[in-house]
């Protein structure tokens, strides 16, 4: 069992010890991806050493087995507005075209951090902060929303990236009022 542990731990720190200072240096910017809702490439830029821009571009929604799902075709006001849309959902991807994503997004967020609140020997900071969202569905309408981002981040102290998990009550304002969560596990290296 000891061997189990104690190899890979072993070459992990003959890696760090290895590599160059230039490669494990943190940059302010950082690029990696999200997987959740959105799954979604992700960017993020300090702009201070509290603030950052949060960024990300990819796709949102429901799997399902037979095909896209969305719950707010159950909510009469969202369906009255979008019945063509509600009446394809989930019969219509049989076959030929299997579970997918029908929701383009991207979001960008002005983040606060505070790493005072956990105390340890590592380095994790808890932030906060407004965005905005746009997400386009398949068929006409653009949706816009504003959106609270909070979560908590892990930064390894001797390798440049982060580990973050966030979650993000978000407003829709167009075309109706609507109110929804986002939420995700990524990580970003740094340049």
């Amino acid at each position: 069992m000891f061997n189990q542990i104690a190899k890979p731990a072993m070459f992990l720190g003959l890696v760090m010890m290895l590599t160059p200072a230039s490669l494990t240096a943190r940059g302010n910017f950082g690029l990696g991806f999200v997987l959740g809702d959105p799954t979604a490439f992700s960017a993020k830029l300090w702009t201070s050493s509290r603030t950052a821009i949060d960024m990300a571009v990819g796709w949102a929604g429901y799997w399902r087995r037979d095909g896209y799902y969305d719950p707010d075709c159950y909510n009469s006001a969202f369906y009255n507005r979008n019945q063509r849309y509600c009446n394809e959902r989930p019969n219509n991807y049989r076959g030929s075209y299997p579970s997918r994503w029908n929701i383009f997004h991207m979001h960008a967020d002005y983040l606060f951090h505070n790493r005072e609140l956990i105390r340890s020997t590592e380095k994790f900071s808890l932030f906060y902060g407004p965005g905005l969202a746009l997400e386009y569905f398949d068929y006409e309408f653009p949706d816009f929303a504003v959106r609270g981002n909070f979560g908590i981040t892990w930064d390894p102290r001797r390798m440049p990236f982060e580990v973050f998990f966030e979650l993000a009550p978000l407003m829709r304002l167009f075309p109706g009022p609507d109110f929804d969560m986002n939420g995700g596990l990524g990580m970003r290296f740094y340049f």
